[in-house]
Order: structure tokens, then C-alpha cells, then sequence
């Protein structure tokens, strides 16, 4: 991890991006896990979670570039891209 020192200025003047993707594949994680982070996320995994399996049992291939995207020791660099700022988020 590195230490950068920015002026007030330019920390002022930053723009902070979230990747759109970033939070798909949040959501596509807690999908492939069946659990939630915390208990307000429950009920969004029990609404979804049988759809999710079902599109999985359908498509091996889907099935399988998930599990191929989502390794347990690293994320697919393709799942998340980094923000260009040419599009909105809003």
C-alpha cells in the first residue's frame, strides 16, 4: 500500500468512484455465498437466491464463468473494470 500526501486543495477538488460493476459483483457474491453481510441484506439474498440458482442449474456455462470469476483468492480483473469517468452513475 503506498502513502500519498495531497494538498487540502486537490482532496477538495477529487472525485471518489465506485465502480457500477464493483457493486453487481458485491451483490453476485453474496448470491454464490447464500449469505448475508448483515441482517438488512437478508432479505434481498431470499428474495433472489432461487432465481440465481435456477439461472445457474439452466446454463453450466454461466455456472461456470461465475465460478471462474468469483475464485475464493482473487476477483477477475474483466469483473470490475476501473471507472473511466466518460459515463454517468446517476
Amino acid at each position: 500500500m503506498g502513502w500519498w500526501q495531497i494538498s487540502t486543495d486537490t482532496l477538495a477538488e477529487s472525485r471518489f468512484l465506485v465502480s457500477a460493476l464493483a457493486e453487481t459483483t458485491a451483490c453476485l457474491i453474496a448470491l454464490s455465498n447464500g449469505t448475508a453481510a448483515h441482517p438488512g441484506e437478508r432479505q434481498w439474498i431470499d428474495a433472489h437466491l432461487p432465481a440465481y440458482r435456477a439461472r445457474l442449474a439452466d446454463d453450466p456455462i454461466v455456472a461456470l464463468l461465475v465460478r471462474s470469476a468469483l475464485r475464493p483468492r482473487y476477483l477477475a480483473d474483466f469483473v470490475t473494470p476501473t471507472p473511466t469517468g466518460a459515463t454517468s452513475l446517476y
